[in-house]
């Protein structure tokens, strides 16, 4: 994202976490210290006269040092080259566009292929991946034209072992984005009309979760790639938590148990409740607001999908799926319409 810092606000500034420096700060390291300059000059307390100038400077000088030691870790969405030497003696090499640190390693985002380094200790939820991808089966051909160009391609387009990780890489198209990335990019909170296609197709892909008898488990921007051409969303990552419902699963993500079903963390059984709950939790998270408290108070939404973000999910997705579709988007936003969302993968990865 280029961000104008001559147009960005003290509120603005002062609300951005200081966790999340990427909010602020772009590029490489020349160009975050470049940003921090800037910034610096004007909220200088000696050179602003707005009364939160000292706490504006004193925060931006927090989400700098933030941004120079995820720098300093290698964990900064930047553009760059990851090498790989594979167990076999064959070397690997992926030019990525962005670069985020997740729970069992490092994703790479790439033009038309995701790649996901897992740490060797989690062979079992690797193992588990791809049996589980491979096993995805469809009723007939209308459903796999429906719904496979939503989920991972197997084979995958690589796989393979290095002395530390498991590195496996999934295809995708040039215009799939992953959500997190897009919603750095509009500073943390997307329009309310692009939030419900998305939640639509995240829907749609529960209906087939429930159909193949599985629950994803680790729904999130983190594992979700949005086509805002193709007003589709693909599931791409997380797939190593996946589990047939009713069994015991071996893991979960920390914001799964944070927002998944009551008594999931007691039971630890996959549910399709748990998929159907993240993907509100994912709605609220896409207008601002992940814990669902501000979002009325924000206007981030109409009323009526904000109340149905914040209610509990049922245990039925073809029943979610027709609710949201013929009553809470009707009351939220009327007669059906396309809702143009003119971004491309240069917008944010460039």
């Amino acid at each position: 994202m280029r961000t104008d810092f001559a147009t960005l606000s003290a509120a603005t500034l002062l609300a951005m976490p200081e966790n999340r420096p990427e909010r602020l700060f772009a590029g490489g390291p020349d160009q975050v210290r470049k940003a921090y300059r800037l910034l610096a000059m004007k909220w200088h307390p000696d050179r602003s006269s707005d009364p939160d100038a000292l706490a504006v400077f004193q925060h931006i000088g927090r989400l700098a040092g933030q941004a120079q030691e995820r720098i300093r870790l290698g964990d900064w969405p930047c553009p760059g080259t990851a090498g790989f030497a594979a167990l076999d003696g064959r070397r690997y090499q992926i030019n990525y566009l962005r670069r985020h640190r997740f729970e069992l390693g490092t994703l790479y985002v790439a033009n038309r292929v995701v790649a996901f380094e897992i740490a060797a200790e989690h062979a079992d939820l690797v193992a588990q991946a791809e049996h589980t991808i491979a096993a995805l089966r469809y009723a007939d051909d209308g459903m796999r034209a429906q719904v496979a160009a939503h989920l991972p391609a197997y084979p995958f387009a690589g796989a393979f072992r290095t002395a530390t990780a498991f590195v496996v890489v999934l295809r995708k198209s040039p215009d799939q984005l992953l959500l997190r990335d897009v919603l750095e990019h509009f500073q943390g909170r997307l329009d309310a009309r692009h939030v419900a296609w998305v939640v639509s197709s995240l829907l749609n892909l529960c209906c087939y979760l429930q159909y193949a008898g599985l629950a994803h488990n680790a729904l999130s921007p983190d594992t979700c790639f949005m086509s805002p051409r193709a007003h589709s969303v693909a599931l791409l990552g997380g797939w190593w938590y996946a589990a047939r419902i009713g069994e015991r699963m071996r893991a979960a993500p920390a914001a799964t148990l944070a927002w998944g079903p009551y008594g999931l963390h007691d039971s630890g059984r996959a549910d399709i409740r748990t998929d159907l709950e993240l993907v509100r939790a994912l709605g609220r998270e896409l207008l601002g607001d992940v814990g669902g408290t501000r979002l009325a108070r924000d206007h981030a939404a109409p009323r009526a999908m904000i109340d149905w973000l914040r209610l509990p999910a049922s245990s039925d997705p073809i029943e979610e799926y027709r609710t949201w579709r013929t009553r809470v988007l009707h009351d939220s936003f009327g007669a059906r319409r396309f809702a143009e969302l003119p971004l491309t993968p240069s917008d944010i990865y460039l």
